[in-house]
């Protein structure tokens, strides 16, 4: 057995990852600068990347939440498929991994926090992670690296998308300095349906996501392309960081921002002003839209919510 086959069974068998692949750091080296692999690790030569599913039971109390008004139910979406489980899972699975390519390969591993977490920041900050100028989102792309490793390709929503799952996953990184036997990019079937599906469009509350086939760029990674959405990252915020009481779920906040494309300096303002919160990471209130996420019809959606009543979406149109 290879290396990359010991570090794929160990993080398959020993840590329960869903799919693994290994990418070469090459893949991410035309992204800004300070998010180049070898920015993180210099000498950086492979990127082996992790998915861990989030159960069926998770997302659908969000559909308890979103479309019954039960808003207890959201508390186990925002727990275990969304802010904390999810992220502590593939944190400890990637340092277990770093452990043991370390003691075992005689090499240098970094372990990158790539989970929704990442989108959490405190308001000391004068905009939220994943907004403005600095995209603070993500140390390493990696939607990116996990197609550039053949685990899956990116959709109109900017999320990875794989077969089995969706986009409803979580991502593990980790850097390395040896050189590993790479998997080549995604060349399975097209997942996204662009503008035969256009669900996360439609679904956007604030039309941060434009229609399929507007508004779009082209994102390539070892040869292989796919058109991805040119989000509004600004008015995404307004409802996944609860700037609007409507969008605050169980914990009541003011309305900070009315507009539905506010400019930088109209979020930061509103940022700077919400409210402390002792019941969230973030220490501030969230929405967690998430539609894009949940109602992504890829991975089997209709068979794991419609068809078991799980969801009404879609139904209305019936």
């Amino acid at each position: 057995m290879s290396i990359s086959e010991k570090i794929k069974d160990f993080l398959l068998n020993v840590c329960s990852a869903d799919a693994v692949g290994i990418a070469p750091a090459s893949a991410l080296m035309d992204e800004p600068e300070g998010k180049r692999p070898t920015d993180i690790l210099p000498g950086a030569k492979s990127i082996v990347v992790f998915t861990r599913r989030i159960p069926d039971g998770a997302i659908q109390a969000a559909f308890r939440a979103k479309e019954d008004g039960n808003e207890d139910a959201f508390s186990s979406y925002a727990a275990y498929a969304r802010e904390l489980t999810p992220n502590m899972s593939v944190f400890f699975m990637q340092f277990r991994a770093v452990k043991f390519i370390e003691d075992n390969f005689r090499c240098v591993a970094v372990p990158i926090p790539s989970g929704p977490m990442q989108n959490v920041s405190s308001t000391n900050l004068p905009l939220p992670a994943f907004a403005g100028p600095c995209q603070r989102h993500y140390i390493l792309n990696g939607p990116r690296a996990a197609m550039a490793a053949g685990v899956g390709e990116m959709g109109w929503n900017n999320l990875l998308l794989t077969k089995e799952y969706g986009p409803r996953q979580t991502i593990g990184l980790v850097l390395t300095n040896i050189e590993l036997d790479y998997d080549a990019p995604y060349t399975g079937e097209k997942l996204c349906m662009g503008e035969s599906c256009g669900i996360c469009a439609k679904v956007c509350p604030m039309a941060a996501i434009p229609p399929c086939g507007e508004k779009g760029r082209e994102v390539g990674v070892c040869g292989r392309e796919c058109s991805v959405a040119n989000i509004n990252d600004n008015a995404c915020c307004v409802a996944s960081l609860a700037f609007r009481n409507e969008f605050s779920g169980k914990a009541t906040t003011p309305d900070l921002i009315m507009d539905n494309n506010p400019d930088d300096e109209t979020l930061a303002a509103a940022y700077g002003k919400k409210p402390f919160n002792h019941n969230s990471l973030g220490h501030h209130p969230n929405y967690y839209c998430d539609k894009c996420m949940l109602y992504c019809p890829v991975g089997n959606w209709q068979q794991r919510f419609g068809d078991k009543g799980l969801s009404k979406f879609g139904k209305e149109e019936e």
